[in-house]
């Protein structure tokens, strides 16, 4: 695809490649299909020696930045619509920019738009244009961050609702990934920001191409901090998942504990007297002393130890009283503020429910009567 000032369309080949080198103009070609020997002939086209080549067609590689006297040259990222992170290699050098990478072609459609609108005036400064080309690429990583903030929210509201059901899978999955692309960007933003340093000076160089590079640099630097926050969040979403379950297997032992300190008074009884000592085989095989002894004993230590549990507060009850009140509307139970006049009144009911609940008499109940 080529972008110019005259718009957006399919390159025919390397004769239309050749044509448009000749002409002098800046433009952009995104090669985002196409089999490696194509590949390959477009690139010798353009002029790009055997390594450089290479490096065009060599795919993951770590982000990095060059900018030297004849071209500049960049291993960056951008994301589709849908999120989907893609390796991308520009290059400028001459009077054309080139990216290479592969991909569904329409998910660039509004970069080249922009592009193409942008590039007017521009014809003698390939790196401005570069770097105008290298923020909107750029730019495109919303989609990326975007859709980590949904699975995050997503991962936030299942830990709220039951953290049982949260799978830690998933999340340790989701948070190495993260850990990839921060550790990857954060190298980028190294690069970017050393290959900056005295552009100025760099031959060839204009300063509305250095203003521009500049520019990129910051937006790096600031997508790294997004990725960073994002990054944050995920470790307390993780801690927060970790808390939760603790508190859970803690509420669940503290429940066994519960209930083994209750029969515990039935376990030392049945073991005592589960000794077959002749003296008290003797004495208690009676039914009278089967049902005090193995029976009633048993109940009341149970019922002794779980009142105790009650007086200590290791057991709460918690009753549901059934209101015969008409439930109240949708206004009262959010408490919106009502006018002076109707809050007055509110009041007054309250008070002479208050005053006639306690049998006290008002001075104007004594002046009626």
């Amino acid at each position: 695809m080529m972008i110019d000032i005259s718009g957006v369309r399919l390159a025919a080949g390397a004769t239309d490649m050749r044509k448009r080198i000749g002409d002098g103009q800046l433009f952009w070609l995104d090669i985002y299909d196409g089999d490696e020997r194509t590949r390959t002939e477009l690139l010798s086209t353009l002029g790009l020696d055997s390594s450089e080549i290479g490096w065009a067609l060599r795919f993951g590689q770590a982000g990095r930045m060059y900018i030297g006297s004849d071209k500049l040259r960049s291993v960056t990222w951008i994301a589709d619509p849908s999120g989907n992170v893609h390796e991308v290699h520009v290059y400028a050098s001459g009077h054309y920019v080139l990216t290479i990478w592969s991909g569904a072609a329409a998910a660039l459609d509004e970069i080249r738009q922009l592009f193409g609108e942008r590039i007017a005036g521009l014809e003698n400064s390939r790196y401005a244009a570069t770097g105008i080309l290298l923020q909107l690429l750029l730019g495109t990583l919303d989609y990326a961050i975007q859709g980590l903030d949904l699975a995050l929210d997503e991962l936030r509201a299942q830990l709220d609702k039951d953290p049982a059901t949260a799978d830690v899978a998933l999340l340790s999955r989701r948070m190495r990934a993260l850990q990839s692309i921060m550790s990857s960007f954060n190298r980028y933003s190294s690069a970017v920001r050393s290959a900056v340093v005295g552009i100025e000076a760099v031959p060839g160089m204009d300063e509305g191409g250095a203003a521009e590079l500049n520019e990129y640099a910051d937006q790096v630097e600031d997508v790294e901090g997004e990725i960073h926050d994002r990054r944050r969040w995920m470790s307390d979403i993780m801690h927060d998942h970790a808390t939760a379950i603790a508190q859970r297997q803690g509420e669940q032992i503290n429940r066994l504990t519960l209930v083994s300190l209750v029969f515990l008074p039935v376990t030392a009884l049945s073991g005592f007297f589960g000794m077959n000592f002749n003296w008290m085989i003797d004495h208690i095989a009676s039914a009278e002393a089967f049902v005090i002894l193995g029976v009633l004993l048993p109940a009341l230590s149970v019922l002794i130890s779980i009142a105790w549990f009650l007086q200590r507060g290791l057991i709460r009850v918690h009753l549901r009283r059934r209101s015969a009140a008409p439930r109240r509307s949708t206004l009262e139970e959010l408490e919106l503020p009502r006018r002076p006049s109707e809050q007055a009144d509110k009041d007054g009911i309250a008070a002479e429910t208050v005053t006639s609940a306690l049998g006290i008499r008002t001075k104007a109940d004594e002046a009626s009567a």
